[in-house]
């Protein structure tokens, strides 16, 4: 594997056998997520997702961690309706995190939650009261979107006639004056409509780009490269697309227009939708991406950069199979 790829992977890949379309009953998803730190690749293997519900469930299975090392989790908090629900959730969940660390120390870890926003706009004062619970019991946290709106730019036009900078941007804005959160994106799922379009991808890597919000993606992306998928009925997304996009919106100083802001919107979607994996070239210093134009326009990502998005802006993905995506990279000659 060239070392610019190798930067993209690195721990990028979170396990998450308990969900659909896998859905392991939990100690086969443990058995699987084990049987991976015995292979070569499991630099790219992350952390362990677990809903913080079946937390109790999972006592049993430590001791298999024992000749492995510390189980590195990722829990999910409940969904809630209301700001004053989430804050009082959240309280609740940190108590059940520190009472599981405390009786598991140096056993297992738990240093994210990921959890779902009650709204598309969460009260500022609640959310600024839940990032300081967090942040001060030590835990990364990552926040969907309970649904994303139309994204009304296309390829076509300039006109944008959705009200994604009405919902959703404003939300960014906020996160982003928050110390420490990030926001988590649902790529797909079990139906169709489950898989976010293109322009609603890019606009949220846009976004989480331009006010520097680290971003997690999960579901959907069990492939390298977005690909029509007879099984859904519809483009499936690539996870090659998607960290690529976010490394290459990096490169963008921060629109000061809305013409700028429209340009790199383009470039960001033409990247996400791009189903053809010659135009992704990866070498040791740099990967390159083809455009497809009548110009040939080609654009240089370093492998420095890459390394800084996984750092700071594109931080991993959830996938209920480590396999299938080692396999398809094999497959395509990348590994």
């Amino acid at each position: 594997m060239k070392n610019s790829l190798e930067k993209i992977m690195n721990g990028l890949i979170d396990y998450a056998g308990l969900f659909p379309p896998a859905k392991l009953p939990l100690d086969q998803a443990i058995t699987e997520y084990i049987s991976h730190f015995s292979d070569q690749r499991k630099w790219m293997l992350g952390r362990f997702i677990i809903p913080i519900s079946q937390l109790n469930d999972l006592e049993k299975f430590i001791p298999k961690f024992d000749n492995v090392g510390t189980l590195k989790l990722s829990v999910l908090g409940a969904q809630s309706t209301s700001d004053k629900e989430f804050l009082e959730q959240t309280k609740k969940e940190i108590s059940i995190i520190n009472e599981y660390r405390k009786k598991h120390e140096g056993k297992v870890s738990i240093e994210v939650i990921e959890t779902k926003l009650p709204s598309q706009s969460p009260s500022k004062d609640v959310m600024a009261k839940i990032v300081k619970l967090l942040n001060s019991n030590n835990l990364e946290h990552y926040h969907e979107f309970p649904e994303l709106p139309y994204v009304g730019i296309n390829y076509a036009t300039n006109e944008d006639e959705g009200d994604w900078d009405d919902k959703i941007t404003p939300t960014i804005e906020m996160i982003s004056k928050l110390d420490n959160a990030g926001i988590k994106l649902r790529c797909g799922g079990i139906v169709k409509e489950a898989f976010p379009s293109v322009e609603q991808v890019a606009a949220m890597i846009q976004n989480c780009s331009i006010y520097q919000v680290p971003l997690k993606f999960t579901a959907g992306l069990h492939h390298p490269i977005r690909h029509h998928s007879s099984e859904y009925s519809t483009e499936m997304h690539g996870f090659i697309n998607m960290f690529s996009a976010s490394a290459f919106a990096s490169t963008f100083p921060k629109p000061n227009n809305e013409q700028e802001k429209f340009r790199m919107f383009i470039l960001l979607s033409h990247m996400i939708d791009c189903q053809n994996e010659s135009d992704f070239e990866f070498t040791d210093d740099k990967m390159t991406w083809k455009v497809g134009d009548d110009r040939d326009s080609r654009f240089e990502i370093s492998k420095e950069i890459i390394e800084q998005s996984r750092e700071n802006t594109a931080i991993s993905f959830g996938s209920c199979s480590f396999q299938e995506p080692m396999d398809d990279l094999t497959q395509l000659g990348w590994m």
